[in-house]
């Protein structure tokens, strides 16, 4: 009996043995693994210390992709169904050319967002207050009403595409090339849809709004300022009464958008009484031209001024208290090398809402004599 024992203790001693061996071998594997990974050449044939591990992976995998990775549905953003989150360092340069390429982003509040939507309460008017004596009544004074506004998020995509020949030469700059060609297509049709869109399937630009004449208040509508003229302004006038319309609150951070052939007509006004010219180029690089003392921002998805043609060409707000963009969750790219070939399509998606929070702050110049 104590023999079988022993020859018990023995054997189990020897599976011990064994497991750990295993478990040893194991472990060496993944670390061996993990060591040639990140010793692995960049595609630009250069080592560099100091990029991530995470970012190789991503540059190998827009390159030629990883063997082994489920990619039989392409269709789906999730990184275990062929989807691939973009690097925390190459989203912030995504988003940084997103500001410098949306002339929006950089003048409307911006807000991010994990649901659906946003949901806003905005007062209509203010509180009603009166002066009473030390003995008099108190009577109930008026309070501002409240709306809620729910500005929903939607989807925008980009899918530039190259071909494998491209994606295979180590000269390429491939991660600045996949960053311009998202971020300029993505900023360009955002900003259509901030300017122009209808609010179906996209944001609600400030043009889709109702026009109404100057002085009528009508609440939800955009007060215009007719040239008096079809695609001129041969009257300088309706710049200024455009300005002195412009509560006093929100003409500190006013702004003029415009397309280029609005800029071009409107370059050519002068004061009547001193015969200076109404617009200040800028002097110095990166310095705002100016109109009656207020920046000017060249926006290219602004209507086009055309002489005979009615056009709402410029205008006049304080976006930051009148246009309110939402940014929903973080940027996807999903390679598709399929589709297209020999092109490899890099799908991108990007969920992005935006409308008119106080029409008050906008005000357009209609290019028109009706």
């Amino acid at each position: 009996m104590e023999n079988l024992s022993i020859n018990k203790i023995d054997e189990a001693l020897n599976n011990l043995e064994n497991s750990f061996k295993a478990f040893q071998q194991k472990q060496d594997h993944r670390f061996n693994q993990t060591y040639s990974a990140q010793n692995r050449p960049l595609m630009n044939g250069g080592q560099s210390e100091g990029d991530s591990l995470e970012k190789k992976a991503f540059l190998n995998y827009v390159g030629k992709g990883f063997e082994g990775y489920d990619q039989k549905s392409l269709t789906s953003q999730e990184g275990s169904r062929g989807g691939y989150f973009i690097p925390q360092p190459m989203m912030e340069h995504i988003q940084q050319t997103l500001l410098q390429a949306s002339p929006l982003r950089n003048l409307a509040r911006v807000t991010r967002i994990s649901g659906d939507s946003l949901e806003l309460l905005l007062d209509k008017g203010c509180a009603d207050v009166g002066w009473v004596g030390e003995v008099e009544d108190r009577p109930e004074t008026t309070t501002p009403e409240l709306m809620k506004l729910k500005i929903p998020t939607h989807q925008i995509y980009a899918k530039p595409r190259a071909s494998q020949k491209l994606l295979d030469d180590a000269s390429i700059d491939l991660e600045s090339w996949l960053i311009g060609k998202i971020a300029d297509k993505i900023a360009r049709t955002e900003t259509a849809a901030f300017i122009h869109g209808d609010g179906n399937g996209k944001p609600k630009g400030f043009l889709s709004y109702p026009l109404v004449e100057a002085g009528s208040k009508e609440g939800g509508k955009i007060e215009t300022f007719k040239s008096g003229v079809d695609g001129e302004l041969s009257n300088p006038d309706v710049l200024l009464d455009v300005l002195s319309a412009m509560k006093p609150e929100y003409l500190a951070g006013a702004v003029w958008m415009m397309s280029c052939s609005a800029m071009a007509g409107i370059r050519r006004l002068k004061d009547r009484s001193t015969g200076n010219f109404l617009w200040q180029p800028g002097l110095l690089a990166g310095q705002p031209h100016t109109l009656l003392g207020h920046s000017v921002v060249i926006v290219d998805e602004m209507p086009a001024l055309v002489r005979g043609k009615a056009s709402t060409a410029v205008a006049f707000a304080n976006f930051r208290e009148g246009y309110q963009i939402v940014d929903r969750g973080d940027i996807h790219v999903l390679r598709d090398p399929y589709s297209a070939k020999p092109y490899v399509e890099f799908y991108t998606t990007k969920r992005v809402g935006g409308d008119v929070i106080n029409t008050d702050a906008i005000k357009v110049v209609n290019f028109t004599k009706e």
